[in-house]
C-alpha cells in the first residue's frame, strides 16, 4: 500500500514540475483572444437545501464575476462548482431544522455517521473522569463517513478551533455551512481525513432581529427555550455585525419512555429487563460451606451471597445470589437529554484602511454549563476498603478484601454493592470557549495577486465536578465506627456514610495559537485562461492541561484513589507545534473547444513537520472537464495523513469498565497450557470466568504508556459528474463515488484485542498489557487489569456513492389557482465498504466490512442514509416537509449468551414546518414538528453504552413541537 502513496506524491509532484513548464510554453503561444478559464464554467449545482435556478455561464459577463474562496481550494473561484463535492446548507435550510443549536442539523446529512456525541449522549462511564469522556458536557461533533470525530475537520471560514464543539458556535453568527466529505490535507492539514465541516460567518449582515424560540415534546418534557439578537451595519469602508445568544434544555430522565426505562439484555433469544449485577442488597463471596443449600460454587468452593432479610448480622440473613432479581436497574437514572444552557456573543469586523489595505476580525465567546446523571455508586472491595473478619456486623468469619491480606488466610474475599442511600451522581460541566481570528488583506499593486496574513488564536476550559462521589478512606472509618455496610440502605447508616461524600474536580484546557500568510492570483494567461497559483504558510502551536484534584488521582499500582475506582484519574498534558508550507495550482487546458467547453487540472501539494512526529507531505490532483456547459465532470486523488492529537499523546492513565469475552474461560488443563505464562497466566483449569462482565482498563495516550507514536496516512479517492441541463431550468443532479484507505490507525487498543492477540500469539508485545490475580488470591485468574493505551494499530477503508437531485420546479397555476413555487432536494449516501483490518499481519478475524452493522467500535454503518426535502412558498406564507432515512442494519455480536446478531430495523424521520411573515410589523412565525410519526428507535440492548440506544443516529425523545417568532428592525 505505501509504494501506492509513493507513486501518488511523485506523479503530483512531477505533474506540477510538467505543468508549470508547459503553461509557460502554451503562455508564449497564446494568442490575443485567449480567456480566463474562470469565464468558461457552466451552471452551479446548488447545494443540499440551497436549490435555485440555473442560470448559463455568458463568456462575456464572466470577467465581472468575483473570485471568492471555495470550501475544499486554496484557489479564489467563481465556480460554484468545483472538482471537490460540497454540499451546502444555507440559512433557510438551518432555521428550518428548528434546533437551536447546530449538532443536530448537522448530524442528519447523509454523509455522517458512526459514533458522535450530542445531546443525548448521557454515558460517561458511570462519572469517569478523563479529557476524552463527554457524556453530559452538551457538546456535539461530527463523523464524516463514519471515520469518527478525530478525523473530521471542523472550521469557521477556514480557520481552526481550539475547541471542535458545533454547538458552541452561536447559530445566528453562520450564513451557511459547507460540507466536504473527502479527503482535504493538502488543503487543511492534519485530521480533514472524512472531511471538513466549513461554517461560513455573515459577514455582510444590515439590519437588525431578534428571535425567540420554544419546544417541548409530545411527552410533554425536554422542554427548550432561547432567544437570539443580531444586529449589522455597513459602510462604505466596512461592516460591522454583532449578536448574542442564549438557549436552555431541560434534562428527561430514561423513565420517561417505555424503550428506555430499564437496561435491555439479549440473551439466547430472550429480551429480558436486567442491568448491573452490583446490587443494593450486595454481591459477597463466601465459602461454599456457609452459604445457603443451592448456591452455584466455583472452582475455588466459593459461592456469591445476598441480603434477603434482616440488618445482615446473622448467616441466616443471606439467600444465594443470582437469581433474576439480583441486578440493579441503573437506566432509571439516566437522562436521554441531557441539561444544558448556553450563553454566546460574537462580533464579525471588516475595514478598509486603505485602498487596497482592509482588516478583518471574527471572535466569539461561548458559555456552556451543562450535566449528565447516573445511578447512585457502586463499589466493591476493588476500591480499596476492607471488612475484617472480626468486624462485630460480619458474620460470615472471613476477610472482605481487594487481595489476600498476609497473616490472614481467610481473606481476599471480593464483596460489593451499591450505595443507593447516598443519592444519584450528578457530573456537572461548565465550559467556556473564546475563539478570535484577525488579521490583514490587500493587493500587490493593482495586480491580479492578493495577499492574507491572519492570527487566530483560540483557548477552551472545562470543568467537571463528580457530586456524590464517595470518599474511600471516610468509607473505610465508618465500617471501622460500626456502619453496617452489609445493611447500606438503613437510614442510621446512610447518615453516617453520607459524611463520606466527596466531590472531585477536573479540569482540562486547550489553547490554539496559529499564525497564517497567504498569497494567490494568477500566474500568465494561457490559451484557455489564466493559470492561478495559491501559497502560504502558517505556523500553529496547541497545548493541553488535564488536571485532577488530588482526591481523584490513580494510583495504577492499586487502581484505586482517594474516590471510588471509577472516579479516579490522572493528571496530563503537553504540546504540539507544526509548521507547515502549502501550494495550490489550477491550469485551464482547453476551453471552447467541441467537446471540451473547459479542462481544468488542480495539483496541490502540502509539507507539514510536526515536533511530535516528523515532517510528512502530501498531495493531490484534480480533474474538471466540461464536454459541455451543461455537465462537469470531476475526480480528485489526494494523500491524507493525522498526526497524533493532544489527547492521544498525553491523556494520563484513567479508569475504564470494558466489557470482555475472556478466552480463557472453560479450558482444560492441556488447552491451558499455550497460555500458561500469557494470556491465561494464573487461570485454574475448567475456570467460570471473571466476577462481571466489566473488568478494569487503563486508557492512557502513549506517552505515559512510554511509547511513541507516528502519523496515520491514507489515500482519498472520489470521482463523479454534476449535470445542470438547460434544457430543465433549475434541475441539477450530481453523483460522486468515493474511497478512502487508511493505515497505522491511531486508536485506543481495546482491552478485547488485547486478550485475543495474546491469546493467539504468546510471543506478541501486548502480552505485557494484561494483568491477572495470582494463585494467592481468592480470584485467581481473574482479570485485575488491562493496559489500553492509544497505539499505532490497524487498517480502515470505507467506500461509496453519493447522489444529489435538486429541482426548482417551474411555476405552474392550477385553472386560476396561484399554488405557489415548489422545490425539492434529494441528498443521498450509500456505504458499499467498511472494512477493518484490527490486526494485519496477526491472527485473527482479518478484514471485517462492517458495512450495513452497528458495533459499539465504530457505531452506525447504515449503507442507505438520505434526505428528501420539499419546500413550497406562496406570499408570506412557506412550508417544508423533510424525510430522512436509515436503512436497516445487523446489530453485530448482540446476544450477550450467544454473540448472535441481531437485526435493527429500518427507520424514516419526518418533520414539517410552517411560516408566515407579517411585513407590516416586520415579523415572522415559524411553527414546526419533528418526528411526526413518533418513530422508536430500533434498539441495541446491553451493547449500548446509552440505555439500549444509539444516541449518535437515532431519536430519543419522539414527537416534538416546536416554535420561534422572528423580529426585523
Amino acid at each position: 500500500m505505501q509504494s501506492n502513496y509513493n507513486r501518488l506524491s511523485i506523479a503530483v509532484r512531477l505533474a506540477l514540475s510538467v505543468g508549470m513548464a508547459s503553461s509557460a510554453a502554451l503562455a508564449q503561444a497564446q494568442d490575443a483572444n485567449g480567456k480566463d478559464v474562470s469565464t468558461n464554467q457552466g451552471p452551479a449545482a446548488q447545494g443540499q437545501t440551497n436549490q435555485s435556478g440555473t442560470e448559463q455561464a455568458k463568456q462575456s459577463s464572466a470577467k465581472t464575476l468575483t473570485a471568492v474562496s471555495v470550501t475544499g481550494s486554496l484557489i479564489r473561484r467563481v465556480d460554484a462548482e468545483t472538482a471537490s463535492p460540497v454540499v451546502t446548507l444555507d440559512r433557510s435550510a438551518i432555521s428550518n431544522n428548528g434546533s437551536p443549536t447546530l449538532g443536530n442539523v448537522l448530524q442528519a446529512l447523509p454523509s455522517i455517521s458512526g459514533n458522535a456525541t450530542n445531546t443525548q449522549n448521557n454515558s460517561n462511564g458511570g462519572g469517569g473522569a478523563s479529557p476524552t469522556l463527554e457524556g453530559g458536557d452538551g457538546a456535539a461533533r461530527v463523523s464524516l463517513r463514519g471515520l469518527g470525530v478525530n478525523r473530521t475537520l471542523v472550521l469557521v471560514d477556514g480557520q481552526r478551533l481550539a475547541n471542535a464543539d458545533v454547538n458552541m458556535i452561536p447559530q445566528n453568527m453562520i450564513e451557511r455551512i459547507d460540507v466536504l466529505a473527502e479527503g482535504a490535507s493538502t488543503v487543511y492539514g492534519s485530521d480533514a481525513i472524512g472531511g471538513v465541516v466549513n461554517f461560513i460567518l455573515r459577514k455582510d449582515y444590515h439590519g437588525a432581529e431578534l428571535s425567540v424560540n420554544d419546544g417541548i415534546s409530545d411527552h410533554g418534557d425536554g422542554q427548550r427555550h432561547g432567544a437570539q439578537f443580531t444586529a449589522g451595519a455597513n459602510s462604505d469602508r466596512g461592516n460591522i455585525v454583532l449578536g448574542i445568544d442564549y438557549n436552555h434544555q431541560s434534562p428527561v430522565l430514561a423513565t420517561r419512555r417505555d424503550f428506555t426505562a430499564h437496561q435491555l439484555y439479549l440473551s439466547s433469544g430472550v429480551v429480558t429487563p436486567a442491568g448491573s449485577g452490583t446490587i443494593p442488597t450486595g454481591r459477597i463471596l463466601v465459602p461454599a460451606g456457609i452459604a445457603p443449600a443451592g448456591c452455584k460454587v466455583n472452582s475455588q468452593g466459593n459461592t456469591y451471597v445476598t441480603l434477603a432479610n434482616g440488618t445482615g448480622n446473622s448467616l441466616s440473613n443471606y439467600r444465594c445470589y443470582g437469581g433474576a432479581g439480583d441486578t440493579f436497574n441503573y437506566n432509571a437514572y439516566n437522562y436521554i437529554q441531557t441539561e444544558q444552557t448556553r450563553n454566546n456573543v460574537f462580533l464579525l469586523t471588516n475595514y478598509k484602511l486603505l485602498d487596497n489595505l482592509t482588516f478583518f476580525a471574527d471572535a466569539f465567546y461561548n458559555h456552556t454549563s451543562s450535566s449528565g446523571q447516573d445511578a447512585p455508586a457502586p463499589t466493591n472491595t476493588n476500591d480499596g476498603w476492607i471488612v475484617p473478619s472480626s468486624n462485630p456486623n460480619n458474620p460470615f468469619g472471613v476477610t472482605f478484601s481487594q487481595n489476600a491480606i498476609p497473616g490472614d488466610p481467610n481473606s481476599g474475599y471480593a464483596m460489593g454493592t451499591r450505595l443507593t442511600g447516598l443519592g444519584t451522581r450528578l457530573h456537572t460541566f461548565v465550559t467556556d470557549n473564546q475563539q478570535v481570528n484577525a488579521g490583514l488583506r490587500g493587493n500587490f499593486g493593482s495586480s491580479s495577486w492578493i495577499w492574507d496574513a491572519s492570527a487566530d488564536y483560540g483557548y477552551s476550559k472545562r470543568v467537571q465536578r463528580n457530586y456524590n462521589e464517595v470518599n474511600v478512606p471516610a468509607f473505610q472509618a465508618a465500617i471501622d465506627a460500626g456502619a453496617n455496610i452489609f445493611n447500606q440502605a438503613d437510614p442510621a447508616v446512610t447518615a453516617v456514610l453520607r459524611k463520606g461524600v466527596d466531590t472531585p474536580v477536573y479540569t482540562m484546557s486547550n489553547t490554539m495559537k496559529q499564525g497564517q500568510f497567504n498569497a494567490s492570483g494568477e500566474l500568465w494567461d494561457l490559451p484557455a485562461g489564466a493559470m492561478q497559483l495559491s501559497a502560504g504558510a502558517l505556523y500553529r502551536d496547541t497545548s493541553m492541561s488535564y488536571n485532577v484534584t488530588p482526591d481523584a488521582i490513580l494510583d495504577p499500582a492499586t487502581g484505586t484513589c482517594t474516590v471510588l475506582a471509577e472516579a479516579c484519574g490522572s493528571p496530563g498534558g503537553g504540546s504540539v507545534n507544526v509548521k507547515e508550507l502549502y501550494a495550490e495550482t489550477l491550469i485551464p487546458l482547453l476551453a471552447d473547444k467541441p467537446w471540451a467547453y473547459a479542462l481544468n487540472v488542480d495539483i496541490g501539494i502540502r509539507s507539514s513537520n510536526y515536533n511530535t512526529t516528523g515532517t510528512t507531505t502530501n498531495s493531490k490532483i484534480a480533474i474538471e472537464y466540461r464536454p459541455v456547459a451543461d455537465l462537469l465532470i470531476r475526480g480528485t486523488a489526494s494523500q491524507v495523513f493525522r498526526a497524533p492529537n493532544l489527547d492521544e499523546l498525553y491523556d494520563g492513565r484513567t479508569v475504564a469498565g470494558p466489557t470482555v469475552s475472556d478466552p480463557c474461560v472453560g479450558l482444560s488443563p492441556a488447552q491451558l497450557a499455550p497460555h500458561a505464562g500469557s494470556a491465561c497466566q494464573f487461570v485454574p483449569p475448567y475456570w467460570t470466568g471473571n466476577p462481571l462482565g466489566q473488568v478494569t482498563g487503563y486508557y492512557s495516550g502513549a506517552v505515559p504508556a512510554g511509547s511513541t507514536l507516528k502519523p496515520e496516512h491514507g489515500n482519498s479517492i472520489s470521482y463523479g459528474f454534476v449535470y445542470s441541463p438547460s434544457w430543465a431550468n433549475g434541475l441539477s443532479t450530481s453523483v460522486d463515488v468515493w474511497r478512502i484507505n487508511l493505515h497505522d490507525l491511531l486508536t485506543p487498543i481495546t482491552a478485547q484485542t488485547v486478550l485475543n492477540l495474546c491469546f493467539n500469539d504468546a510471543s506478541n508485545p501486548y502480552c505485557s498489557f494484561i494483568n491477572r490475580y495470582n494463585n494467592t488470591s481468592k480470584l485467581a485468574g481473574a482479570v485485575n487489569y488491562i493496559n489500553t493505551p492509544v497505539v499505532n494499530l490497524g487498517n480502515l477503508s470505507t467506500s461509496g456513492v453519493d447522489f444529489t437531485l435538486n429541482y426548482v420546479i417551474p411555476h405552474f397555476d392550477i385553472g386560476s389557482v396561484n399554488p405557489g413555487n415548489f422545490k425539492a432536494g434529494l441528498n443521498t449516501t450509500y456505504t458499499s465498504t467498511y472494512s477493518n483490518n484490527a490486526t494485519p499481519g496477526q491472527p485473527g478475524p482479518g478484514t471485517v466490512n462492517y458495512a450495513g452493522t452497528y458495533t459499539q467500535q465504530f457505531g452506525n454503518i447504515a449503507r442507505w442514509r438520505g434526505t428528501l426535502t420539499l419546500n413550497w412558498a406562496l406570499g408570506n406564507w412557506s412550508a417544508q416537509w423533510q424525510g430522512r432515512y436509515i436503512h436497516r442494519l445487523t446489530n453485530l455480536n448482540a446476544d450477550y449468551t450467544t454473540g448472535a446478531s441481531a437485526p435493527m430495523a429500518s427507520v424514516l424521520y419526518q418533520s414539517i414546518t410552517a411560516g408566515y411573515e407579517i411585513p407590516k410589523i416586520h415579523t415572522r412565525f415559524d411553527i414546526g414538528v419533528d418526528n411526526l410519526s413518533d418513530k422508536t428507535p430500533p434498539l441495541i440492548y446491553q451493547n449500548g453504552q446509552n440505555f439500549n440506544v444509539d444516541t449518535s443516529t437515532y431519536d430519543t425523545l419522539g414527537r416534538y413541537y416546536w416554535a420561534r417568532a422572528t423580529v426585523k428592525f
